[in-house]
């Protein structure tokens, strides 16, 4: 009877080895997967507002004198957003984010350059917009900055005719 007891012992101790291992296994796995999904999902969130972006600005630049309220979300990791009006002149003191001034004063003009929206932190895509003219308290400007709360912004978006008018809303 002793030897029945000693080699069911055994039997349990390697059903509980089995079993720890496995739910090891299941715990790890999951993990992976459920942080690639998060990821995902932001990759897709980032990609939504980006389409959405340019498509409302393109659309309305026709519009002469339509006036829209947009609603933007992005993922949460980013603070800030600036856009550039690559028609105009580079300021000599252009400090408001220096890897966007680098891009404008290399740019030249709207077509020389790949984007006109610029993240903090950096996005690894790049956001160009169709032209555009910035206004920031009824003063034409060449670069609008403000921050984002929450993962999201406002913006006030005007019909030009050929080009869209772009301020914080």
């Amino acid at each position: 009877m002793n030897m029945n007891r000693k080699g069911m012992t055994i039997g349990m101790v390697f059903i509980f080895i089995v079993a720890a291992v496995t739910f090891a296994l299941i715990m790890i796995f999951g993990y992976k997967m459920i942080t690639d999904f998060m990821a995902k999902g932001g990759e897709v969130e980032f990609f939504q507002f980006k389409s959405d972006l340019e498509t409302s600005v393109k659309k309305i630049y026709t519009e002469y004198g339509s006036v829209r309220m947009e609603e933007y979300s992005l993922p949460m990791e980013f603070e800030r957003i600036c856009f550039v009006d690559l028609g105009m002149d580079c300021p000599e003191d252009c400090n408001f984010d220096a890897y966007a001034c680098d891009v404008w004063k290399d740019a030249g003009d709207y077509e020389g350059a790949d984007e006109n929206v610029f993240l903090k932190p950096l996005s690894e895509i790049a956001i160009k917009v169709y032209k555009i003219e910035l206004y920031e308290n009824d003063e034409k400007k060449g670069y609008l900055c403000f921050d984002i709360v929450k993962g999201r912004f406002k913006l006030r978006l005007e019909g030009r005719g050929d080009r869209t008018r772009l301020s914080e809303g």
